[in-house]
């Protein structure tokens, strides 16, 4: 994967010149024009504003981080997902949050099914031992 952070205000960036497969390229600005002329392959930030709370720079590192450990074929599908939010990264932490929610949902509803006993092969058997001739 190939990031590329444009900093030159009003410039077009072409990934075609770049003489790299652009399924592994990435352009980062605070512009969405900065990648207009291949509008999946960028991601426009929030342009900072002096805060020092700012933790965008540690949010895109994440982002990118999940991208490169999920052996993202073509970062474009991932980007083209995010291509109409005004704050991508703040729509991956979001989206995040959820899939962790509803792992937990799924880890707390198994463990319940545990305790109770309503397992399919615990139902399963309960039927099976029922149905015997006494």
């Amino acid at each position: 994967m190939v990031c590329l952070f444009s900093v030159h205000d009003g410039y077009k960036e072409d990934v075609s010149c770049l003489n790299r497969d652009p399924s592994k390229v990435i352009i980062v600005d605070c512009k969405k024009e900065a990648f207009s002329l291949q509008p999946f392959n960028g991601i426009a930030l929030k342009k900072w504003d002096g805060n020092s709370d700012d933790r965008t720079l540690y949010e895109l590192a994440a982002f990118l981080k999940t991208i490169a450990m999920n052996g993202v074929e073509d970062i474009r599908t991932v980007l083209e997902n995010y291509a109409l939010e005004d704050d991508p990264i703040e729509a991956f932490k979001k989206r995040q949050e959820l899939l962790a929610q509803e792992e937990q949902q799924r880890i707390t509803d198994r463990s319940q099914q545990k305790s109770s006993g309503l397992s399919l092969g615990s139902l399963t058997s309960k039927l099976w031992q029922r149905s015997k001739p006494q």
